[in-house]
């Protein structure tokens, strides 16, 4: 993955982002408040799954899924869902977006987004 690549992808996230924070407002989330939120990434491989879930473990995430998928086109990608107690307005940071998306790339897989229960 290139640098413009690697742009693009975090502009996504901020666009998002805003998006989600302001639907958690609407749905009475305090933004400030700590809570189980989970970050998701695809990888190309199990090799490479592995690995960033390993990097993600080592920086205080835990691994919650480490799961192949089938796609339509009969390739498998592996799904990397990695969970951490965060505030929604640090997860939703584009501090932790560039950082995330980042280190997928490391790995060759895709940082795609982040989610918390409602």
């Amino acid at each position: 993955m290139n640098q413009r690549q690697i742009n693009e992808i975090i502009k996504g996230h901020e666009q998002r982002n805003e998006e989600l924070l302001r639907a958690l407002q609407t749905k009475g989330i305090a933004l400030d408040k700590g809570r189980s939120v989970e970050h998701h990434f695809w990888a190309n491989n199990q090799r490479e799954a592995a690995l960033l879930a390993k990097e993600l473990y080592g920086r205080g995430f835990i691994v919650l899924e480490l799961t192949p998928v089938n796609t339509e086109d009969g390739s498998t990608v592996w799904n990397v869902v990695a969970g951490v107690e965060q505030t929604p307005s640090v997860a939703a940071s584009g501090t932790i977006s560039e950082d995330l998306t980042r280190l997928a790339a490391e790995f060759d897989a895709v940082y795609d987004g982040w989610g918390t229960t409602i």
